[in-house]
């Protein structure tokens, strides 16, 4: 288990930190804490999606409370009440996107001003508890002069691209998280390994079931992500029959180019504004992923064959990302 710091100590490690590593940690912390916040109100409404999703993406989905901002002062500032007056250090700002109200207060009066079922102030909570764990995992890595090739112990590619996100961390001099590193070692063997690891992943998950998945879903069984998103085994689609079987319906696909417009890059997202404004079916897995996923990232993928959009970010199994043109 990771060192748990104290108040004291946390201020101590962040005073020894550069500007840019500052900046980035409390970053990190507003972001996760925006994020932690914006999925447990989805999971409110019964919608399960991607951990690492941001905030912004989610709040597409949400009418209710969203977290826009959490400042850290440093110190009991009196400028920087809640909402009974007591001066604050850590404040929430939260904002309900109907009615525009806006409310300010501390970690112990989430379920007072907001009204939220206790269940929820009790997973937002835990989720901020996460992040300032993760926060004092960075502080702790930086003050023990951590170094990325002695958790990584492999030989890298020179063309080698991290992902996005662990990008970041390296540019800002912070080293990477637990579960970013374990992310790092399971791409790389999996991308040393080749065609022979992949299939005894995919027999390896077919064990609780006793059977292999097939390529094509039947009306009960969640297709092979593995399969379905193989950018070797599955081209991208450039004809409407090769959306077949998984055509997405045309109702759907105007709606679909809308939200590309309004800035949602996220498929997961799209799948449950589909659902929520259009009534698009609402079936899921037993993942929690809809149904609809699927025709979505083929239209998706059809629309990138022609140009007209482009794939952002990583391909991974829980989501996928597009923006246009």
């Amino acid at each position: 288990m990771n060192e748990i710091l104290t108040n004291e100590l946390r201020d101590q490690y962040l005073n020894t930190l550069s500007p840019e590593q500052t900046d980035f940690i409390r970053n990190h912390v507003r972001r996760g804490k925006k994020t932690i916040f914006a999925n447990s109100m989805a999971k409110d409404k019964g919608i399960v999606l991607p951990e690492d999703l941001d905030s912004e993406e989610i709040e597409h989905l949400l009418e209710d409370w969203v977290l826009i901002d959490y400042i850290d002062n440093g110190f009991v500032n009196p400028d920087t009440p809640c909402e009974c007056g007591r001066p604050l250090r850590y404040q929430y700002i939260v904002k309900h996107n109907k009615s525009n109200e806006q409310r300010t207060f501390g970690i112990n009066h989430f379920e007072e001003h907001t009204g939220l079922p206790s269940n929820i102030v009790k997973l937002i909570k835990s989720g901020f508890q996460t992040i300032e764990y993760e926060m004092d995992e960075l502080l702790v890595k930086i003050f023990n002069n951590w170094k990325i090739e002695e958790e990584v112990p492999f030989t890298l590619d020179e063309d080698y691209i991290y992902p996005k996100d662990f990008q970041k961390h390296l540019d800002a001099n912070v080293p990477l998280l637990d579960r970013q590193i374990k992310r790092v070692k399971q791409e790389i063997l999996s991308l040393s390994s080749g065609p022979k690891r992949e299939a005894t992943d995919r027999e390896f998950e077919a064990k609780d079931t006793q059977k292999i998945i097939p390529f094509y879903a039947t009306e009960t069984q969640e297709p092979d992500p593995i399969n379905l998103f193989s950018e070797e085994e599955m081209p991208l689609p450039k004809k409407e029959n090769d959306l077949k079987p998984y055509a997405l319906a045309s109702e759907y696909r105007d709606a679909v180019f809308g939200y590309l417009t309004e800035g949602v890059t996220s498929t997961r997202i799209i799948c449950e504004l589909l659902m929520k404004n259009y009534h698009a079916p609402s079936e899921r897995y037993y993942s929690g992923r809809p149904k609809i996923y699927v025709s979505v990232c083929f239209y998706l993928d059809l629309l990138v064959s022609k140009e007209k959009a482009v794939h952002i970010g990583s391909l991974n199994l829980d989501d996928r990302y597009y923006k246009l043109t």
